[in-house]
């Protein structure tokens, strides 16, 4: 099963790199200048908690400073650092200069197929680095629980080795509906907590998952991750926002991702919310990597290279198993979708209903 941290995957340097060449940059070339930016330790460092364009702002010595990248690397900050960064600096004058960086253990990144004004579609975005454990949060209502969305990001954060927690927010509105989808995961040894941050439940629990680790809040926009980040550190001033009435999706109220300590060595990334998750990056034969479910039967299909998707119904155990019950029809319906967007076909829904029809 693949996995890749910032420097050692080929699949996501690769595609990384592709992207790079066709916008005429090359972002991981390395030469006699820069390419002893990263060390493997240092005695004092700073924590990149914001960045911006061209700066970005650095927890050091127990205050924020503001710090530029060093001169002589010819990129802007946000090409280079993000939150969670370990970095070392060095004061002239009296400016901050970010002189290296501490290698990464994770690296959480995702292509972009939602734009905005200020990235383009297909582009690779880096979230946050030597993030421990990522919590998927989710909402009971306003927006709506969607497994597909959950099945998206699992992909990513075991793609880039960080251990998932799934959170449902305004737990209060929870029916029946969103305990069956959440007790799909819990088969599948993933923690799922509820929470309220207006009835002040779960918080607590959540605090014990993630003490004495850097965590990332993940989700759709509005499903209140700044809100528990809040809630969390015992804070109101965290910029939080409603659902739009029309759409009942989120706006967007956190803009960039940002670092926050709430006790000791315990950090929380708020991240902008996400609308969409391209996988398409992935190749169609590792997806059902992803889906272990899958695992105690795909070596049972007639063909080796099986997908357990165009495939006929006699020939895929995968199928046949769904029908069954011995895999659940929700999880199959997020793997072909995900396989319909890497194979750019549309006749997921078609192989959904010969499933159902059985």
């Amino acid at each position: 099963m693949a996995h890749y941290n910032s420097y050692e995957s080929f699949k996501t340097k690769k595609s990384m790199d592709k992207k790079k060449r066709a916008k005429g940059k090359t972002l991981g070339k390395k030469n006699n200048k820069t390419d002893d930016f990263v060390i493997k330790s240092s005695d004092k460092y700073g924590i990149v908690i914001e960045v911006r364009y061209k700066d970005a702002y650095v927890l050091y010595d127990e205050e924020v400073v503001l710090a530029k990248l060093r001169n002589d690397i010819n990129m802007v900050c946000n090409q280079v650092i993000f939150p969670g960064d370990k970095v070392v600096l060095n004061k002239n004058g009296n400016t901050y200069f970010i002189i290296n960086m501490l290698e990464r253990t994770s690296l959480l990144s995702r292509v972009k197929k939602d734009s905005t004004r200020l990235d383009d579609v297909g582009l690779i975005k880096n979230i946050a680095a030597n993030v421990d454990i990522a919590v998927i949060v989710v909402a009971a209502k306003e927006p709506p629980l969607h497994p597909k969305f959950i099945d998206r990001y699992l992909m990513i954060l075991q793609n880039s080795n960080i251990k998932a927690l799934i959170c449902l927010n305004k737990c209060d509105f929870k029916t029946n509906k969103e305990e069956k989808i959440l007790n799909t995961y819990r088969e599948l040894n993933i923690p799922v907590i509820y929470t309220s941050t207006y009835q002040n439940i779960g918080i607590d629990d959540l605090k014990k998952y993630l003490f004495g680790k850097q965590a990332i809040m993940v989700g759709n926009s509005g499903v209140g991750k700044s809100s528990l980040t809040n809630a969390i550190m015992n804070d109101d001033e965290i910029k939080t926002g409603h659902i739009s009435g029309k759409s009942k999706r989120g706006r967007h109220t956190t803009t960039s991702s940002k670092y926050y300590i709430w006790e000791g060595n315990s950090s929380i990334i708020d991240t902008p919310g996400i609308r969409s998750l391209d996988v398409s990056s992935f190749s169609p034969i590792e997806i059902q990597d992803y889906f272990p479910e899958f695992n105690n039967f795909k070596e049972k299909c007639k063909y080796r290279d099986c997908l357990h998707y165009n495939e006929p119904y006699d020939s895929c155990i995968v199928k046949q198993d769904v029908t069954s019950g011995l895999i659940n029809i929700n999880r199959y319906e997020s793997y072909l979708r995900i396989m319909s967007d890497v194979l750019n076909d549309n006749n997921y829904e078609d192989i959904l209903d010969d499933i159902k029809s059985r």
